[in-house]
């Protein structure tokens, strides 16, 4: 598998799983909204979207109830884009309109001589005054890496321009491309920043074999956050079941090491048929066993289960 793949299905994984499912539902829901509800004619919306009186949430439920097929689906479009890129109009209509291109894309065939305007206008929402409509259209770019949003991303981090967003939230946006483009940027945040923008960052270098030092530092370090050190662990995994491998049996064994990482380390050995057949031994067996019968969580003593049949034993 090419290693940009590859980086791309571990950062997914650990990264993009959650905002990407909520992404697909919201669309599922456009379109379950849309054959459950009367349909609306494009006309019809734009008319009461245009009024000077006209209520958002109403225009809200219009949208979604926009028919997406074959007959109505260019004047749909064509309605959505407009309203889309209306300044007059409260986000939430907006947005729901994004919500609705987003399903319309599903067809891409249809959809394709709308694209090209589309981006120009995520990429001109992008700079937009409400924190909401910014947000939305920058996930939409980030999702087909878009070299415009992730320049916008990548100098607010630098702190070239004003944020358009969190910069934890834009390090989780950037971490979309597979092509690794902000991987040094990423590795001077999870070596210096702090909190929720370390922690992404980190979650970025997912596959980054130049920050194998760095994982071991700050999974063995106890002064970390241990959800850092977690992240740092695995990431060491994904990287060098050697040095992996190490980290594991110190972890394992340190009685003074607290149980959640413990497990981690246990669980990892058990998964991870490299690092167990470097680790097995009626030493480290032995230890294990130990573990499991003196330790009072239930997720360690599962893990160890576990690790006890990779191991070969059969007692546990």
């Amino acid at each position: 598998m090419p290693q940009a793949r590859s980086r791309q299905m571990a950062i997914e994984d650990t990264v993009d799983i959650e905002e990407l499912r909520k992404q697909y539902l919201s669309e599922v829901e456009v379109e379950a909204a849309a054959a459950s509800s009367p349909a609306v004619a494009p006309a019809a919306l734009e008319s009461h979207a245009m009024a000077a009186q006209h209520e958002p949430e109403a225009v809200r439920d219009m949208v979604t109830a926009l028919p997406l097929d074959e007959e109505a689906y260019e004047a749909s479009v064509r309605t959505l884009l407009d309203i889309l890129g209306n300044d007059a109009l409260d986000p939430a209509p907006r947005l729901s309109a994004l919500n609705t291109l987003g399903a319309a894309e599903f067809q891409p065939a249809a959809f394709a001589p709308f694209h090209a305007e589309f981006i120009e206008l995520l990429r001109r929402l992008a700079l937009h005054r409400s924190k909401d409509i910014r947000t939305a259209a920058l996930e939409r770019l980030t999702l087909t890496n878009d070299p415009e949003a992730q320049r916008l991303l990548r100098e607010g981090l630098e702190k070239i321009r004003r944020p358009l967003v969190t910069a934890a939230k834009a390090v989780q946006l950037l971490a979309r491309d597979d092509h690794g483009s902000a991987i040094p940027l990423f590795r001077r945040l999870a070596a210096n920043a702090t909190g929720q923008v370390r922690e992404q960052a980190l979650r970025a270098l997912a596959v980054d074999p130049k920050s194998i030092p760095l994982f071991e530092e700050i999974a063995a370090n106890k002064q970390e956050r241990t959800q850092l050190r977690q992240i740092a662990a695995v990431n060491l995994k994904n990287t060098s079941a050697s040095r992996f491998a190490k980290l594991a049996r110190d972890l394992v064994l340190d009685e003074q090491e607290v149980d959640k990482l413990r497990a981690v380390a246990v669980s990892a050995i058990a998964h991870t048929s490299d690092v167990a057949a470097r680790l097995k031994s009626p030493a480290f067996t032995e230890s294990v066993l130990a573990l499991g019968a003196s330790t009072g969580s239930r997720a360690l003593k599962a893990s160890v289960a576990r690790l006890s049949k990779t191991l070969g034993d059969t007692k546990a």
